[in-house]
């Protein structure tokens, strides 16, 4: 039986307005447990909130690292990943249970007249229309806390999702995913570039009694042929502009594809990669601090891509 490591080593990287996506993106490829940001003003911001840095001229890029890791093989590849020399700080962090701290504050939400969003272990509610998602987020983005998931869980509570078929594309805990399944529909293929994130999503699938119409994988192992009804992308900006195509083309004609992850000031630079093939709605929410205004496109496929 393996005991629980005492401290963990965060990898802090200075950054600029321009370079936190890169250096974001770098720390995630290089292993990463958590990638969090810091700006001028010390407000921390986490992985599902990772496009307000467009807000800062300098911020701190961090990545929590399991305490024995090699930090100089680790800088090497974020330089070679940047192409740039990156300056560092570390730092020993003590051992706290990271992947629960989030149940402190979190309460049941509910979604609509009847979803709910539940931290697993904590008590339903016992309405008798009440659909439940039990959620352990464990080191994955994806609780209902931000405003972008809210906006995909709203839209979920208000559309009929029966016999419909889903993909969510960067599905993190996989709680978009398994809100549709509880809902009705019939399959779900939840794809992420994180092993840690597919795994979690599997795992809240079987806590939710839906793992039999959940799949989770890569998105190099999703077929090619595949399409679906309803299509979530809840990432940043940049991939959603460079995974334009492929999001384009994973959407049935008459389906639905939901972007977000977006600033409010970010969506005329993604709107023209969807807009020739879909008819789109644009939809805001700012957080619960009012400090960022956040964007959902809501795109129907009105024909079959050329």
């Amino acid at each position: 039986m393996h005991s629980r490591p005492t401290h963990w080593l965060k990898i802090e990287l200075p950054a600029t307005t321009g370079s936190v996506d890169g250096l974001s993106e770098a720390l995630t490829q290089c292993g990463a447990l958590a990638v969090s940001i810091e700006g001028n003003d010390t407000d921390t911001v986490f992985e599902e909130q990772l496009g307000s840095p467009d807000f800062w001229g300098h911020s701190r890029v961090s990545g929590l690292f399991q305490a024995d890791i090699d930090v100089a093989a680790v800088i090497k590849q974020i330089e070679r990943c940047t192409g740039n020399t990156v300056a560092y700080r570390i730092e020993h962090v003590p051992d706290r249970p990271w992947h629960s701290a989030w149940r402190e504050s979190c309460k049941p939400m509910r979604f609509g007249k009847r979803l709910w969003i539940c931290p697993a272990g904590m008590m339903p509610p016992t309405t008798a229309d009440a659909v439940t998602v039990l959620i352990d987020p464990g080191l994955a983005f994806g609780t209902g806390t931000h405003a972008t998931t809210a906006l995909c869980l709203e839209w979920i509570a208000a559309h009929t999702c029966e016999d419909k078929t889903v993909v969510d594309y960067g599905c993190g805990s996989g709680i978009l995913a398994i809100a549709a399944l509880k809902l009705g529909a019939k399959f779900a293929s939840g794809v992420d570039i994180d092993r840690r994130a597919l795994q979690i999503s599997a795992d809240n699938a079987r806590r939710n009694g839906v793992s039999e119409r959940y799949r989770a994988l890569m998105p190099q192992a999703l077929p090619g042929e595949v399409s679906a009804d309803i299509v979530f992308a809840n990432i940043l900006a940049r991939p959603l502009i460079e995974l334009a195509p492929d999001l384009r083309q994973l959407v049935s004609p008459g389906g639905v594809l939901l972007l977000t992850g977006l600033l409010a000031d970010q969506v005329e630079a993604v709107y023209p990669h969807y807009s020739p093939i879909f008819s789109l709605q644009t939809y805001f929410r700012e957080d619960d601090d009012h400090k960022y205004c956040w964007a959902m496109l809501i795109g129907h496929r009105e024909g079959a891509e050329d």
